[in-house]
């Protein structure tokens, strides 16, 4: 499968035939100035039907003109090494091309495809499969610091927050605050309605205060019908501020089967060399105020 070649005998036109069909991956040797095909062997010819004459980017690709990622033309010839999608048998291959000085003097490419759609099918699978792991990692990640019922942070997410937000608190002598929110007659509620609506008094309410908190802020439910928040680089003043914003819009939501329901917050504010319980402690005080002395309202 290879043009006739005045520069050598018969016999070492066999021999270099021989070699080239023992190569088991398609291989070709194309006319550089024409695109013209030289020199097939066997494999290429089996998969593509090319024969020496035809051009390579009609055998290969069934086109009229030369490929638009064809490097034949470029100056050069150290070898190339690329993978290329043929959408002809859509089947991707690595090729290896080397130009290379014919022997009647024409620059040739020297051309070897080697089938590797396996071997993207292989990494494809990786890929899907690492992807996978990835999202079932940060999955298990999300599932071990959210409140599966509220979608907040969990009590070891707030723990964590606290203590980085301590450590900066106490490094650059900034205000940190916390408030605790308990929702009103939420035994009456579930006493009266059922656990079920209890459930979506709390969901709403955690929706209230995810959205009415600012980006500094971390939330969470701190237990049972409890919730956390604590405030990065704010005084007491500022977090009363923003208690007082999340009481009025809570007492101003509608919940299915209650209607109307209100929250108490208690506030307080980082003492130095203070830990997360003695904080707590003291905005849990000032809850228990909230409570006595008539619910929906915050104490500090």
């Amino acid at each position: 499968m290879t043009a006739a070649s005045p520069c050598l005998s018969a016999a070492e036109s066999a021999f270099r035939d021989g070699l080239f069909d023992a190569i088991p991956f398609p291989a070709y040797v194309v006319d550089i100035a024409t695109r013209e095909i030289i020199s097939v062997n066997r494999a290429m010819h089996s998969r593509t039907e090319a024969t020496a004459g035809d051009t390579c980017h009609w055998a290969i690709y069934r086109q009229e003109a030369p490929c638009n990622f064809c490097k034949a033309a470029t100056p050069g010839n150290a070898p190339r090494v690329y993978e290329h999608f043929n959408d002809r048998d859509e089947c991707w291959y690595q090729i290896h091309e080397t130009q290379l000085t014919w022997y009647d003097g024409r620059t040739v490419m020297h051309s070897i495809a080697v089938d590797i759609g396996k071997l993207k099918d292989a990494q494809n699978e990786s890929a899907e499969a690492y992807a996978l792991l990835a999202l079932k990692s940060m999955e298990l990640e999300r599932a071990s610091i959210t409140d599966a019922l509220t979608g907040l942070f969990n009590r070891r997410r707030l723990d964590q927050a606290f203590d980085y937000e301590l450590v900066r608190a106490s490094r650059y002598n900034v205000p940190l605050s916390v408030i605790i929110a308990d929702i009103d007659r939420f035994k009456s509620i579930n006493d009266t309605h059922g656990h079920q609506t209890g459930d979506q008094v709390l969901q709403k309410i955690a929706d209230i205060l995810r959205h009415g908190v600012r980006t500094v802020d971390t939330v969470g439910r701190w237990g049972g019908e409890e919730f956390l928040i604590i405030c990065p680089e704010t005084d007491l003043e500022g977090a009363r501020a923003l208690a007082e914003k999340l009481r009025g819009l809570i007492e101003e939501a509608t919940f299915p089967a209650v209607g109307r329901n209100t929250t108490s917050f208690g506030i307080a504010d980082y003492h130095v060399d203070e830990t997360l319980k003695d904080l707590v402690a003291r905005a849990d005080a000032a809850l228990y105020r909230a409570k006595v002395g008539g619910r929906n309202r915050v104490e500090g």
